[in-house]
């Protein structure tokens, strides 16, 4: 991990390609696996900041329920199974600042998550607070 949480959180902001693709993330039509689907997922094992700064990107730029759901139990859920160790500082850190990140985390499953990771993010979850 080469960005610190915050950077994490607003890189959308300043990178273009980031941006770019969160918003053809949240702009697809409902439903449909899209290039930017194939983008985010073929970064997601060997591009980890990339494609986290891109799914918290998505999730600051709508607020569609059903887009939001489909961030956390698609490629958010996807993205805790695999790195959800490495970063669960990142993820505790931005969760006690970010309503946002705890409400997506609420439609999380454990899915491929290891136990001691889901715990933790259990624990981030906005009906914790």
């Amino acid at each position: 991990m080469s960005l610190t949480a915050n950077e994490l959180w607003s890189a959308w902001r300043t990178s273009a390609e980031v941006r770019e693709l969160a918003e053809g993330l949240i702009t697809r039509p409902k439903g449909e696996w899209s290039s930017d689907d194939d983008a985010l997922y073929g970064i997601l094992h060997n591009e980890p900041d990339r494609a986290l700064a891109t799914i918290f990107g998505a999730m600051q730029l709508t607020d569609d329920q059903s887009v939001l759901g489909g961030l956390a139990a698609g490629p958010l859920e996807d993205f805790l199974g695999v790195h959800g160790k490495a970063y669960l500082e990142v993820f505790h850190m931005l969760a006690l600042k970010h309503r946002r990140l705890r409400e997506v985390l609420d439609g999380v499953w454990q899915g491929a998550m290891s136990k001691d990771v889901w715990h933790r993010i259990e624990t981030l979850k906005q009906k914790s607070f």
